[in-house]
Formats: C-alpha cells, sequence, structure tokens
C-alpha cells in the first residue's frame, strides 16, 4: 500500500498524551516505534504485521494503537481471527465491515451486490475473489474520505483464506488512500496473508525492570522468593506473570520452600500448552522432561538422556518430534537448548505423573553428579520418604548456595533437608538454618517465622544462638522490638551455649555478626563489651572478616555496582541493601549526589518490599543529607526527624546521630552556626571521639567550623587536638583533609595560609569535591579577613565553580557572596560624601537580608555587640533610623544595587 507525500495522511497515535494503561507496563518504546513505522510515508509504511509469542501483548497493543488512532481522528475497523471460522468464507471480512453496513446499502449496484452477497446478505452466487477485493477497496475508500480508515486485526492465522486474499489486496493498492492496516498473529504461526513485501515488528518479552513492575501492580503482597520465581519462570511473557500468582496457593506466596519444579499452570495457561505437549510421543515427553527439570538447557543432559546411541530409530524420531512441533530450539550463541516459549516448561512438567517426574529426577542426579547441589537437588526431589543420606547431601548443598549468596536457593534447600531427616533434632536444626537465612538473607519475616515455629515443633527442646539470632532479626524488622531486648537475647544465647566458642561454628559466628550490627545500631559503649569478650574467647582466634568489620565501618568498603547487580536479580536480599549502603555513603562525599538520590531510593523501595524496616532510616539519612547540602532545609530537618522518632523510643542512637549529621549541614547551609554546633555536639562533644562510632569522624570538620563561627575556639581547638592524638587522618585520604581542613580553621593568621595549602595539598583531595571547595570557601574567607583580595578570590572562584556544579546553592550562595565583598573591599562605597568601609558595606547586606546581629557575627566571626557598634555608626551615614530603610538606602549606592 502507498500513501506518498499526501497531505492527507492517518493521524500519528498519540502515544506521550495517551499514557500507560496498567496492561501496558513497559511498552512505551514499543508503541514509539509502532507509531513510527506507521506514520512513514513509503510504500508499505501503513501496513504493518505485528508477531509475538503466544501471550507476549500483541492484543493490547493492538488495542492501544487502536485507541490512539481512534483519538486522532481516525475510522477504526477491528476483527479478531477465530479458529473455528477459518473455513468459513469472508467470515473475518463480515466482521471487519459491520461498522459500514449503512455504507454498503448506499453503494453503486455492482459493488452492493457484490458485497451483500460475499457478506451472506444476499441470495446471488457467490462472487469472484477479485471482485470482492475490488469492492472493499471502493467501499473502504469512499468511508476515508471523510476521516482516515484504519484496520485492526487481531489473530491473523485464524483469518479466513478469502478474508485473509482481501486484506492484502487492500493493503497493496496506490498511495492516497488513506486506508492503513496493522495486523497481529503468533511468530512463526502459519497465516494465508501473504506477508512478501510488508514490514514485520516482532514484539519482545517485557524487560525485567518492566516485569517487576506490572507483577508488583498486580500482586503486591507476593513474596520476594515467588516473586522471583514467578518472573524467572515467566521470562517477561505478560499473560504468565499475570496467570501464574493466581495459581499460587496461600503456602506457596508465603514460603520460598513449598514451592515446586516449576511454578503450577492456571488452568487457562494449561488449556493453551498443555495440548501441544500431550499429543507428543512419550519418549519425546521423557526428553523434554528431563530438559524441563534440568532448566540448563545443557546438550550433555540430552545426550545422557537417550536410552540408545544417537543412531537409535526411536531416540532420532524422539528429537525430530520435539523439533518439529516447535516446542525447543537450539541457541547457536550460548549453544543450549530453549523451550520457544516460557510456560512450556512449565506444561512439560504438568504433563508428566510423579512416578515419571521421580525417575527423571534420578535421572538427572546420576547425570550431575560432578556438581553436588544438583545432584542433592534432584536426589531429593526424587525422594518421597525420610533419608538421612540424601538430607546431608542437602545440608551440604545448602551451605554452597549460602556462601555463592543465593538465599532463596538455600532456604528451599535447607528445608527440603528438613522434610527428609529421620530425627528431630536434625530436622530442627535444618529448619532453624532456613529460618535464620529466610530472616537475615531474603527478608521472608513470615517464612522465617513459620520455618521458626516448625523447628521448634519438631524440636521442643531446640536451643542454640542462631535461634535466638533468628528471633532477634524478627524482632527488629517487625518494627515492635528495641534494641536492648535484642542485646540481651542474644547475649543469653552466646553466653550460654554449647558451642564451647569454637570459632568454626557457623552459627555462633552468624551469632555475633548479628550482635555486632545491633551494638553499632545502639551507638553505646557499653553494650559492646559482652561483643569483645566472646571475640577473645574465640578458639583459635576470631575470624578476619569479624574483627576487621569494625575498622570497615570508618569508611566506606570499595563495593562494586555488581554487588548491586546480583542483588537486583534476587539473590541474598541482605548483601543487595549492603552493597546499596556503601555505595550511598561512598557517592556521597565523592560529589556522585544523583547518583546517591537513585540508590538511597532504590534502598527504600528493596526495605518496603522486602521487609526490611530496620535499614530504611539509613536511605532516609541520605535523602536528609542530600536536601541539606541542596539547600532544601525544612524537607532535610522533616527527614532527619522522622528518622529520630523512630529511632529514640527502639534505642537506635547511631540512627539519632546519622539524623543530626544531616541537621548539622542543614543549619551551616542556612547559617545557624549556633544550631549547627548544638547538633554535632550531639553526635560527639567537642574534644572527644566515641571509640564505636565511626560516623562521629565524618563531622570532624562540621564540628570545627560551626566552634569556629560561633566563637568557641578552645573548643574547637580541643577537637583537633583530639583528632590528631587519634591518628584519624591515618584512617583514610577523606579523613586526611578533613583533619587537615579542621586544623586550618582553627590556626591563627599566621598560621592559616601554610595550613590551608596543607590541606589543599593532601593527597586525593579532588575525589571530595564537597569538602574540597568547603575548605577552600574557608581559606577565602580568611583570606579575604587578612586583605589578600586577589589571592581569596582564587579560592573562592574555584569553591564557587565547584558549588555550582554539585548543585549545593547554599554554599554556591555563600561564595559569591564572598566574591562580592571582594570586590568592595577594593574601595569603600560611597552615599554622597560618606565613604562606607568594605566592612560596613558587608554588614549592611546582611542586615538588609534580614540576619541577626548574631548571625551577622557568626558569618563574619564579629562579636554580636560590634555589629550593632557597626550598625550604629551606620544609619545615620546613609541617612535612615532603622534596618528597614538598609534595602533602599544600598540601592542608590553608586555601582547599582548591592542585592
Amino acid at each position: 500500500m502507498s500513501l506518498g507525500s499526501h497531505v492527507e495522511r492517518l493521524p500519528r497515535t498519540p502515544v506521550a498524551d495517551a499514557g500507560q494503561r496498567p496492561e501496558l507496563v513497559g511498552r512505551a518504546r514499543q508503541l514509539r516505534e509502532i507509531t513510527a513505522l506507521l506514520g512513514q510515508g513509503s510504500a508499505d509504511s501503513r501496513a504493518l504485521l505485528l508477531s509475538g509469542e503466544p501471550g507476549v501483548g500483541k492484543s493490547a497493543l493492538l488495542g492501544e494503537v487502536a485507541r490512539g488512532m481512534s483519538g486522532a481522528g481516525a475510522r477504526v475497523l477491528s476483527a479478531v481471527g477465530v479458529r473455528f471460522e477459518s473455513e468459513l468464507a469472508y467470515a473475518g471480512l463480515h466482521q471487519l465491515l459491520l461498522p459500514l453496513n449503512d455504507r454498503i446499502g448506499r453503494l453503486e449496484d455492482t459493488h452492493r451486490r457484490v458485497l451483500r452477497s460475499a457478506l451472506g446478505y444476499g441470495g446471488d452466487p457467490m462472487p469472484d475473489s477479485l471482485q470482492v477485493s475490488h469492492a472493499v477497496l471502493f467501499l473502504l475508500r469512499q468511508a476515508a474520505t471523510e476521516r482516515p480508515v484504519f484496520l485492526v486485526v487481531d489473530d491473523l492465522g485464524c483469518f479466513d483464506r478469502a478474508s485473509s486474499a482481501v486484506l492484502g489486496f487492500v493493503a497493496r493498492r496506490p498511495a492516497g488512500s488513506r486506508i492503513g492496516l496493522l495486523a497481529a498473529c503468533r511468530s512463526g504461526a502459519e497465516t494465508f496473508f501473504d506477508r512478501a513485501g510488508f514490514t514485520e515488528y516482532e514484539l519482545p518479552p517485557l524487560d525485567r525492570d518492566a516485569a517487576v513492575e506490572l507483577l508488583g501492580a498486580r500482586f503486591p503482597g507476593l513474596t520476594g522468593p515467588a516473586r522471583d520465581r514467578v518472573l524467572a519462570q515467566a521470562q517477561g511473557n505478560p499473560l504468565a506473570l499475570v496467570e501464574l500468582p493466581a495459581a499460587l496457593g496461600g503456602p506457596q506466596r508465603d514460603a520460598p520452600a513449598d514451592l515446586h519444579d516449576v511454578l503450577p499452570l492456571s488452568p487457562r495457561l494449561r488449556s493453551r500448552h498443555a495440548s501441544r505437549v500431550a499429543r507428543l510421543p512419550a519418549e519425546s515427553r521423557r526428553l523434554l522432561l528431563l530438559l524441563a527439570l534440568d532448566d540448563t538447557g545443557d546438550p550433555g543432559v540430552l545426550r545422557a538422556g537417550l536410552r540408545a546411541g544417537s543412531d537409535d530409530p526411536k531416540a532420532l524420531t524422539a528429537l525430530s518430534a520435539v523439533e518439529s512441533d516447535r516446542l525447543i530450539t537450539f541457541d547457536d550463541t550460548s549453544r543450549r537448548f530453549v523451550f520457544r516459549h516460557p510456560l512450556m516448561r512449565a506444561a512439560v512438567v504438568e504433563a508428566s505423573t510423579l512416578t515419571e517426574r521421580c525417575q527423571a529426577h534420578r535421572t538427572l542426579a546420576e547425570i550431575r553428579a560432578q556438581a553436588p547441589e544438583r545432584r542433592a537437588w534432584h536426589l531429593g526431589r526424587a525422594t518421597l520418604v525420610p533419608d538421612e543420606r540424601v538430607a546431608a547431601l542437602l545440608e551440604e548443598a545448602g551451605h554452597r548456595a549460602a556462601r555463592r549468596g543465593d538465599a532463596a536457593a538455600a532456604v528451599a534447600t535447607f528445608t527440603r533437608a528438613a522434610e527428609l531427616s529421620p530425627r528431630p533434632g536434625d530436622r530442627g536444626r535444618r529448619l532453624t538454618r532456613a529460618a535464620y537465612l529466610a530472616a537475615d538473607a531474603t527478608g521472608e519475616l513470615r517464612a522465617a517465622s513459620e520455618l521458626l515455629d516448625r523447628a521448634r515443633h519438631a524440636d521442643p527442646d531446640l536451643t542454640g544462638s542462631l535461634t535466638a539470632a533468628t528471633r532477634v532479626l524478627l524482632l527488629l524488622n517487625g518494627g515492635d522490638g528495641d534494641i536492648d531486648m535484642a542485646h540481651r537475647l542474644l547475649v543469653e544465647a552466646i553466653e550460654t551455649g554449647s558451642h564451647g566458642y569454637d570459632a568454626g561454628d557457623d552459627a555462633l559466628i552468624e551469632t555475633l555478626h548479628v550482635l555486632q550490627l545491633v551494638c553499632w545500631s545502639a551507638g553505646r559503649d557499653a553494650l559492646w563489651k559482652p561483643f569483645h569478650a566472646a571475640l577473645d574467647r574465640l578458639k583459635p582466634a576470631a575470624p578476619p572478616l569479624l574483627a576487621a568489620c569494625l575498622d570497615r565501618l570508618t569508611e566506606p568498603r570499595d563495593v562494586s555496582w555488581d554487588a548491586v547487580r546480583r542483588g537486583r536479580r534476587g539473590g541474598h536480599v541482605r548483601r543487595h541493601i549492603d552493597a546499596l549502603m556503601h555505595l550511598c555513603l561512598r557517592d556521597f562525599p565523592a560529589g556522585r549526589w544523583e547518583e546517591a538520590e537513585t540508590l538511597a531510593a532504590e534502598g527504600l523501595t528493596i526495605c518496603e518490599e522486602r521487609q526490611y524496616p530496620f535499614f530504611s532510616w539509613y536511605f532516609e539519612y541520605h535523602q536528609a543529607l542530600l536536601a541539606a547540602v541542596r539547600g532544601q532545609f525544612e524537607e532535610s530537618r522533616s527527614t532527619a526527624d522522622r528518622i529520630t522518632q523512630w529511632a529514640v523510643p527502639r534505642g537506635v542512637l547511631a540512627a539519632a546521630g546519622f539524623a543530626d549529621h544531616a541537621r548539622v549541614l542543614a543549619e551551616l547551609g542556612a547559617g545557624d552556626d549556633e544550631c549547627a554546633y548544638r547538633h554535632a555536639v550531639a553526635i560527639s562533644p567537642a574534644g572527644r571521639l566515641a571509640p564505636h562510632a565511626p560516623y562521629t569522624l565524618w563531622v570532624c570538620m562540621d564540628l570545627v567550623e560551626a566552634a569556629v563561627h560561633t566563637r568557641r575556639t578552645a573548643e574547637a581547638e580541643a577537637h583537633v587536638r583530639a583528632l590528631r592524638e587519634a591518628g584519624v587522618a591515618a584512617l583514610s585520604p577523606r579523613l586526611a583533609l578533613l583533619v587537615a581542613g579542621s586544623a586550618a580553621l582553627v590556626a591563627p593568621d599566621d598560621d592559616a595560609v601554610g595550613c590551608f595549602e596543607q590541606a589543599l595539598a593532601v593527597p586525593g583531595a579532588q575525589d571530595w569535591p564537597f569538602d574540597l571547595a568547603r575548605i577552600r570557601l574557608a581559606y577565602g574567607e580568611r583570606l579575604r579577613r587578612m586583605r589578600f583580595v586577589t589571592e581569596a578570590r582564587t579560592q573562592l572562584e574555584a569553591a564557587a565553580a565547584v558549588f555550582e556544579r554539585l548543585g549545593a546553592r547554599p554554599w554556591a550562595d555563600r561564595a559569591t557572596g564572598e566574591l562580592r565583598a571582594t570586590r568592595r573591599s577594593r574601595t569603600g562605597a560611597k552615599h554622597g560624601s560618606v565613604t562606607l568601609t568594605g566592612q560596613e558595606q558587608e554588614i549592611a547586606v546582611l542586615a538588609a537580608s534580614g540576619l541577626t546581629n548574631k548571625q551577622i557575627g557568626e558569618r563574619l566571626h564579629l562579636s554580636p555587640r560590634t555589629v550593632g557598634s557597626h550598625l550604629y555608626q551606620l544609619f545615620p551615614k546613609l541617612g535612615i533610623a532603622s534596618r528597614a530603610g538598609l534595602r533602599d538606602a544600598l540601592a542608590s549606592l553608586p555601582g547599582g544595587n548591592a542585592f
């Protein structure tokens, strides 16, 4: 079909304005591309074939495009192919032209008779196909004179032969017709429609982000592991994403351990896919079942699964039947077999019997003899009665899965090991391990609680440190417990346990990690004593990771994005959160504020979705920091208040300290140095560094700056002394910069230049742009007061440029104000014959902006009495009697408005 360059073109679909319907989550790009293809002016531009696997969303996309065309003024004619009507001539055409029946009656005699006969309205013999095609084209072009006509055909593969021929004829007719066509069919499906010369658009599955969004919108209560299984099995197929969870029972939605080899299919999906499996030969079904239960696509599985050699006619026939029915295909890139549709694997499993599945698992266990985890899992699925040998293999496989970070697999494996355990003690121990991982790694509190209850039921005498650790994690993340209660539970379990302080006891070490988290969160020195006592008693020595963890808290670890990507794919959720926490901590001082903002939002989402409310405050803290440095003071303060209100009643004083850090920056940015100082010493008193609160080191320069600006020189000097005596500068390059900057702030004028230059020369100082720019700002302010105006401008300009780039608006304004002051200090401002000194001019400007004498003094390092004295002398010079007249008086000064 050709539309040429005529201006009477079909309207473009208003995708951007229409918005996305719920069923079209993640399809914005495809809508834009389809619209662009339909809007081109080439010969085949207005006929587009949309293909894709069943359930991928072709019908929904057709409907959205049709709504867009209709909204833009086109007449939309639609039809859906129906399989049982595919042998009825012109059945599809009858659907398509139904809205134009009144027009058919007004056609000239020849076209009217042809169409009425073809559509079954008249008694004349069935007309020739070419006559029908010409009549339909004439009818459509007549209708298109009033407004464009857009034909939408769904399930083209079920359209009858006669209607398909007419569609092809209409679609290929000359330009200027203002008739467009969009048709959809299953990928690879045979149709009567001649596709030659037409553009075909393959609709892909949803990407993971869109699949997560769709699943969250339709099933917000689905637990993490169950959600991950649905995502893995659906592989982005929208129909599967909304049908698979609907087929899950309550236990399967809540407890990851209860999920089977594949998720069950809903009746709708079963009827759609199971029939293709049922008609295969038994040997074909057996081979497919091996591939489905192995789920790797490894060709070796298929080869090993054959009952005879590759030249066995029966085996070759089985493979041929599977390939000819297009159920699987071989991916040349990955060198793996893949099911052509994501739900076919589930259909294969559902079509099998329990006996067939057990036999397949036994075969796979033999094939996977060199892969301990896979072998154990297949043996576990093939075993239907308690068997300690298999249970022990599964337990070891669970430990392997946990060590590599696949927490969901570990939980399921430990749970299956417990189910096959003959002895109650073993069953309880293995269920406790599963419960701990569910609480610590996956955040599935309901599943963890149920697993722990099952462990107690299996072994009523069950005690131990891991049980206590699990209870504490449930207590903290449940939101009702407090730090002191959690601390008591852990310390009692450790001190009364039968572990003998063996450093090789995994349960003891994991419990100590939980105790460490509790102590750090408490922010109180006294709670650390039992932890250090236990660490000293470990034999032969404490694991390096546990002993060194406190040192790593001083500065963020070198966490790669790979850790975040692994977490996003659904493995160890706690590691995902931990990686996000450290990346936020690294990004903020490094000036990557937009990235930090994105990561903090992701962290909050993970905490909410995966039941980790205990860690939400940390990401809120970063949001409060970012709001503070950007000048969004009220937002920062309210977020900090929310953190404190949550933390203090629960005894999480570390969170309250972090909130104070955000408050310090907000008040420094707002110019309230007195308030900033109060919040800084609430974190760490001047001259004292809390031994178990490394975050106190991050605010060391903030405290010193606030102390200097509020004329607390002794306190500022005491804090710098404490930093030096503790050797803080040796802990990290950033802390070296903060200590050097703090020392420069308290240095007397005679030593100031040398101290500031030393700070600027700290190796790697450029890696911390916000901190470095603040030091340059303070350096520039000191140089200006010392009358080194040119040198001051150099530092202030460099600082202002960095603040502008970062978006640190309050500090950028402050640096710019200082730059203006350097220009004013060269010559006094005159009012008539009266000259104002540079300092008088600056005090007048600040007073006119609304600052109090105290705030002006803090900003200019003067006493409030000195500020008042200057103002007393200024008023008569400017011819005014009060502050109210300052703005107008300054605006009238030669050289323009000071504002």
